[in-house]
């Protein structure tokens, strides 16, 4: 068991649980199950580090951190008291890619696009909105509008 983290400006999402039912593809990889539902888009992941982390307490906050190209933080993953601790030097070292210690080479992030919208599409949004089942939908949705999930 462990804590899956994604922030951003606008939410912080902690979950607890296992990362099980892991089915990877070309585009996207899902963990999906009852404690931890995430979608990711691994393309986008391009640095990771293992953490660990001195508490006041005496003990070790021990993590997996993922960033993307331009250096921010995409998704991290929190040993808990729950976890297996004994593997963590397996993990790290299964992971662990040469070479390490060489400065990283960051990539400004390309400006957000501009919204794009279409009031007079404002009714016909919020009917397709209402039939949404999952939050994954909202992307196939506004291009069918031709909108962006900005105009939307």
């Amino acid at each position: 068991e462990v804590m899956a983290l994604t922030r951003n400006d606008s939410c912080v999402i902690e979950k607890t649980g296992v990362y099980e039912d892991y089915r990877g593809g070309p585009h996207a990889a899902l963990v999906v199950n009852d404690d931890i539902d995430l979608r990711m888009f691994p393309r986008h992941w391009t640095f990771a580090f293992a953490v660990e982390k001195s508490l006041s307490d005496g003990g070790l906050r021990r993590s997996v951190q993922v960033f993307d190209a331009a250096g921010d933080a995409v998704h991290k993953i929190f040993l808990t008291i729950a976890s297996v601790t004994e593997e963590w030097p397996n993990l790290v070292q299964d992971l662990r890619l040469e070479p390490q210690g060489s400065p990283l080479a960051l990539i400004a992030r390309e400006p957000t696009g501009a919204a794009k919208g279409d009031v007079a599409k404002a009714d016909q949004l919020r009917a397709e909105w209402d039939k949404i089942t999952d939050t994954h939908q909202f992307l196939q949705m506004v291009r069918k509008l031709k909108m962006n999930r900005l105009g939307a």
